[in-house]
This record gives structure tokens, sequence and C-alpha cells, in this order.
């Protein structure tokens, strides 16, 4: 009988402090959100009082020339504009080519940084084989191979995911391979002890512990591939995004080149947002730590 009140004592403060974990938890989240609101609030005056010092600089008081710099709300005249399905010139097609070159070279970049990062990051041959190989090509400046990429690839879609590849892959290369080499060996010999398989100690402890770095890599490359996009429609190109704001720069539209921009921007920001969410998703344990971090 002592046994068992003594068993069902531990089951009810186990079960007591997983309540009290989850309120905790619950309560800084609230606090995190708190800030976060703040943040954005924050974040909203200061563009928005940007915008307005921007209309009066271009507009009434003739500071600069709206030729060479137009105001803000030109600029979303234009925007609107080129909006698919309700603007007067959509631009439908030139953001799916961007897109769709965006994402094969942006997936490619992430499949391949990360399986090169872990096979270099936490294995002594893949270190000695790779390694140097790796950090000395991190080294060389793949924007400037873009016009040899051109050449042999020609002006389709392929030589535009291969800059997007190239400038991407990087990024989550080398951060999966610093988070590997930082994996606490400690607990991957305490799950050999334990009979744990290399695929179990893999998905188990090295994977858990290796993601924030991965995490940081991908959103690094979101940017990168971004500009690859970019430096390959202006390279050269039949369509894209990067040809309309080369046309319109030619052509001293500069409310249509600033509206790409705007555009771009707009679409690197939801693609770091749905990086963030596959965080959410793919590492909820991560959730918890950063919010106990934050206090």
């Amino acid at each position: 009988m002592t046994l068992r009140r003594r068993k069902t004592e531990a089951s009810g403060m186990a079960s007591e402090a997983e309540v009290d974990h989850q309120v905790i938890l619950a309560h800084l989240g609230k606090g995190n959100a708190s800030r976060t609101s703040l943040w954005n609030l924050i974040f909203v005056v200061e563009v928005a009082a940007l915008l307005g010092l921007w209309e009066m600089i271009s507009g009434p008081l003739g500071v600069m020339n709206p030729k060479f710099l137009p105001p803000p709300s030109a600029i979303f005249d234009e925007l609107w504009r080129m909006l698919p399905i309700v603007g007067e010139r959509p631009i439908t097609e030139d953001i799916v080519f961007s897109l769709k070159n965006f994402g094969y070279g942006y997936v490619l970049a992430a499949v391949v940084g990360t399986t090169l990062g872990l096979v270099i990051g936490t294995t002594k041959s893949g270190e000695l084989l790779l390694g140097p190989l790796a950090y000395y090509a991190y080294a060389v400046p793949r924007s400037a191979l873009a016009p040899v990429i051109i050449l042999i690839w020609g002006l389709g879609a392929e030589s535009k995911v291969v800059i997007i590849f190239l400038l991407a892959v990087f990024p989550v290369l080398i951060t999966t391979m610093e988070g590997g080499a930082q994996v606490d060996r400690t607990l991957v010999d305490a799950g050999r002890v334990f009979g744990a398989t290399r695929l179990q100690t893999m998905r188990k402890v090295i994977l858990p512990d290796l993601f924030p770095y991965v995490l940081i890599g991908l959103r690094i490359a979101v940017i990168r591939g971004y500009i690859g996009v970019l430096i390959g429609e202006l390279m050269g190109s039949f369509k894209g995004l990067g040809t309309i704001l080369k046309r319109s720069s030619y052509n001293f539209e500069m409310a249509q080149s600033f509206a790409v921009v705007v555009i771009l921007i707009v679409l690197s920001s939801l693609t770091m947002l749905l990086v963030s969410f596959m965080k959410t998703k793919l590492a909820p344990w991560h959730q918890e730590e950063d919010l106990l971090r934050s206090r």
C-alpha cells in the first residue's frame, strides 16, 4: 500500500509540474506577444513617418526631382496598375517566372546545403575531405560567375536557377557545418551507450540541436536567393521582375522601378514568414526555449 501510495503521489507531482510548466509558458507567451505587438506598432509608425517625409521631399517641398525619386503615391499608383487581374498592365507572368526560379533554386540549395553540412559538420571524414573545399568555395565571388553561367545555360530559366542556387546554398551549408560542430557530444555518446542506432541518434539528438543553425542559414538564403533572382534577370532574360526593373530604369520610368523593388520586398518578407512558420511546425520545442530565453 505504501509503495502504491508513493507511486500515486509521484504521478500527481509530475502532473502538477507539467501543469505548472504549461502555465509558465502561457504567461511567457503573453509577455512575448505584447512585446511583439509593441515592436510591430513602432515599426508601422516609423514606416508611416518615413513615407510621409518622402512624399513631402518629392512632392510639395520639391527637394528632389520626382522623375528620379518619385513620391510614394506615384509608386503605389504604379503598383495598382501592375497588380494581377485588376491592373491595367499586370505582370503576373513575370512574377510567376521569378518565383518559380527562386523556388527551384532555393529548395535545391536547402536540400544540398543541409545534407552536405550534416556530412561535413558531424563526421570526421566529411570534415577532412569536404570541409576545406566548402570554405574556399564560399570565398569565391559567385555573382561574378553570372555571365559565365548565362553563357553556358543560356537566357532561359536554367541559368537563373543555377545562379540562385549558388548564392543561396552556402549560407545553409556553412551554418549547418558550424551547427554540427557545436552539437553536444556528451548527448551523442549517452545515446550510443543506451543503444541508439546512428539514425536514432541523428533524429533524436543531432537534428534537434542543429535545427536553429539550419534555420539561420535558411533565412539568410532567402535574401541571397532573391538577390540571385535579380542578378540572373538583370544579366540576361526575356521576362521576370529583374527584366521589368532593367527596362523601366532604361526608360526612366522610376515609379515602375520602385514598384518592382516593393514587390520584391513583399515576396522576400512573405518567404521569411514561411520559414519562421516551418520552425513552429517542425521544431515546436524551440518556441518554448525562445520564450524562456526572452525573459
